[in-house]
């Protein structure tokens, strides 16, 4: 009987324990999902969203007229880009890190895909 009290005790301490971590994954996301982001201004070579999408390369550049203007590229979520706009994930995902490393100071260049190099068959 202890054994099993003991059991029940360790398993509810357990699933309080998951509640709590479960609460404050919920807080930071609702935190960093109403964050404000913020919006650069050009700066450089790069006037325009049309120059920065071409200045990352991966073709998001044919992608340009997807975005309204500079303050669209920069506030558009993950999520906006998926449904609204209708982007590929990798080139989503690519603009919106290079959005990010924009914000941080990083002025964009090309990154060329790396491709693996075919093994010499013996």
């Amino acid at each position: 009987m202890s054994f099993l009290c003991s059991i029940l005790l360790n398993r509810s301490s357990f699933e309080i324990q998951i509640s709590k971590v479960a609460f404050a994954t919920f807080i930071f996301r609702q935190y960093s999902q109403n964050k404000q982001k913020s919006i650069p201004p050009p700066r450089g070579s790069i006037t325009t969203h049309k120059e920065f999408l071409e200045k990352i390369g991966r073709d998001c550049g044919d992608l340009a007229d997807k975005f309204r203007d500079w303050d669209h590229l920069f506030t558009a979520s993950s999520q906006e880009m998926k449904d609204a706009l209708e982007l590929p994930t990798k080139q989503r995902r690519w603009i919106l890190a290079w959005t990010q490393h924009y914000r941080d100071g990083l002025d964009p260049y090309n990154i060329p895909i790396r491709t693996k190099k075919k093994q010499k068959k013996k």
